[in-house]
This record gives structure tokens, sequence and C-alpha cells, in this order.
């Protein structure tokens, strides 16, 4: 799900078809379902979407985070600001976060240099400056 999820990213970006990271989420969810012949109902899938928002964090996330409180913390997301916020309410980590940045407004999803413009914009970092750590692989 997660893979076919960024190369649906990649690939609207590439084309310059910018569709909301929610839609993205359900179409290859969809897909990454019947590839594997398994076999939903509407209730089933609306579960899985809601567990979107709902994510665990990593046990040490929010005790690295506070150890790090006076850097600007932010995440920067290809999420929809909607499912984002929602996200970081329901972690909790809008009580330590500074900011959090969707790409919403750019209308490509990262790796797009453009996307990592918005640190900037946003914190008044220099990219020098900026620690980036993601949760994908590569």
């Amino acid at each position: 799900w997660r893979q076919r999820q960024l190369e649906y990213t990649w690939l609207r970006s590439l084309m310059g078809r910018y569709e909301d990271f929610s839609v993205i989420t359900r179409q290859s969810l969809t897909f990454t379902l019947k590839a594997l012949g398994l076999t939903f109902d509407e209730k089933a899938f609306e579960r899985i979407m809601e567990k979107y928002v709902h994510l665990d964090l990593y046990p040490d996330a929010k005790e690295a985070l506070a150890a790090m409180k006076d850097r600007k913390l932010a995440i920067l997301s290809n999420g929809s600001t909607d499912m984002l916020n929602a996200l970081v309410r329901n972690t909790g980590l809008d009580t330590i976060l500074d900011a959090t940045i969707s790409i919403d407004t750019t209308k490509v999803f990262k790796p797009s240099p453009r996307t990592y413009d918005l640190i900037e914009s946003n914190l008044s970092v220099k990219p020098h400056e900026v620690l980036f750590v993601s949760s994908n692989p590569c």
C-alpha cells in the first residue's frame, strides 16, 4: 500500500496532475487490496482509512523530539492539510511541533525540490541548517 502510494505521488508530480493525498491514499489502498485478491466492504475500507489519521508513533518519538525542544521542529508531509492536522492532533505531536507543513500549496509531491522550499518559507530556516529525517526507507 505504501509503495503504491509513493509511486502514485511520483507519477502525479511528473505528469503535473496533482490530486489530494487522501485521494491517492484511497486509490493506492484500493489497488493493493484488489492486487492481493482481498475482498472488502465499504465499512472495512473506511476503518483502514481512518487508521491513517491515527497512526502509532514510534515508542521513542516524543522523548526524542522533546530532547530537541531548543530547535525548530516540524513535519513536512505529502499529506493533505486536513489529514495531516488530524494525525498530528491524534498523536499529541501538536504540542511539540512548531509547524506542520503540507505540500498542498505547491501541488507537487516530495521529492520535488519545490516541496523542500516550504521549510524555509514557513520556518525561516536555511536549507543547510535543516536535518531531515524520513519515515521512508530510501
